[in-house]
């Protein structure tokens, strides 16, 4: 089971009002065809401020309801990124200019092939950002989940989050970018990961 970062990728199963009561129901009707795991999120319109909440589940059939576990024990973060001058590069439809982005090299500390990662880039909500990541030595290049380089998808408005499971052991670099060119800003990077890692700042 994963979690669910955006509101619409994947799109909802069922995408629930937000109202303002203490009180909200949502039904499921299901027959035989329909899935049988469901990802449930919990979430306000807006973060104001911490909210405490009881969550409870009835079925006519026997259910269980658990919380996701964390897969990522280990966390570092750059809280000092930026996009300035030159390394302010934009996307890779820019090549001249694409590799002058800032990087960050991270290497997984695991005699594994199934590490499971996570990069989560915030920047300004102006600008479309998106995350490479590419392959610099793989301990096991044999391994099922290993590759060249990966990319984010889509670029978004100001957060990205980007999951790679199965991970073979090895060496990554990890580049943060704008959409366009010359777009300066601040940005936040998180990585996670299920094994001990060193994360090292290239430029």
């Amino acid at each position: 089971v994963t979690r669910v970062f955006y509101p619409d990728d994947p799109p909802p199963f069922i995408d629930g009002v937000r109202i303002n009561s203490p009180h909200y129901l949502c039904k499921l009707v299901l027959n035989e065809s329909s899935p049988r795991r469901y990802t449930l999120v919990v979430s306000q319109y807006e973060k104001m401020h911490t909210i405490f909440y009881t969550l409870r589940a009835y079925a006519t059939c026997p259910i269980s309801l658990g919380k996701i576990p964390n897969q990522y024990e280990h966390v570092k973060q750059v809280s000092d990124g930026q996009w300035k001058g030159e390394r302010a590069g934009g996307c890779g439809n820019h090549p001249n200019s694409h590799l002058n982005n800032p990087r960050y090299q991270v290497t997984l500390e695991s005699r594994n092939n199934n590490n499971q990662l996570l990069l989560d880039l915030k920047g300004p909500k102006q600008y479309q950002v998106g995350l490479d990541i590419i392959c610099v030595v793989v301990n096991d290049p044999n391994a099922p989940g290993a590759f060249t380089k990966k990319h984010s998808g889509a670029f978004r408005s100001g957060f990205v989050v980007m999951p790679l499971e199965d991970v073979p052991a090895g060496t990554y670099d990890i580049i943060p970018s704008t959409f366009l060119p010359n777009q300066e800003g601040p940005f936040f990077l998180t990585v996670k990961s299920s094994c001990p890692f060193k994360l090292a700042k290239l430029r």
